[in-house]
């Protein structure tokens, strides 16, 4: 890859929370930019939610994605796939450990198209307690 002076996309984050029989989807929609620096994908987009602002970089190397929040939620992820990986996850309320148990990453990208897919399955735990099974798709495509 070679590096890019970034170029604006319109992204879209599907997640999904499985619980036992309980399930949540959440989507985001944003404006943000995608960068190539080395041989990792950088994806910067800001979000408004309950708790205030927060600004989020997604890292995608060829081992591993890093999830950084920073703003009114602070937050670091790291995902390997078939292992697990410590983190952490702050708002004004409280900090609490993470960690997340990656099944499944995998990320595709045409230069051409401009066009980018990311997915995620993992396993997650917040503190001790069990988070139930996340799948996280991000699709973006530049504008």
């Amino acid at each position: 890859m070679k590096e890019t002076n970034g170029i604006p996309v319109r992204l879209r984050q599907v997640t999904v929370i499985r619980d036992g029989a309980r399930q949540e989807t959440v989507v985001l929609e944003a404006d943000g930019m995608y960068y190539i620096k080395g041989k990792a994908g950088y994806l910067q987009f800001e979000e408004e939610n309950e708790l205030g602002r927060v600004k989020t970089t997604v890292k995608i190397a060829p081992e591993e994605v890093a999830v950084i929040r920073s703003g009114a939620v602070e937050m670091r992820q790291t995902f390997r796939r078939r292992q697990e990986t410590p983190g952490h996850y702050g708002t004004a309320f409280g900090r609490w450990a993470l960690a997340a148990k990656t099944s499944a990453m995998e990320f595709q990208y045409d230069e051409q198209r401009k066009k980018g897919r990311l997915f995620l399955s993992y396993e997650l735990m917040l503190g001790d307690e069990r988070s139930g099974r996340h799948t996280l798709t991000l699709t973006f495509k530049g504008v």
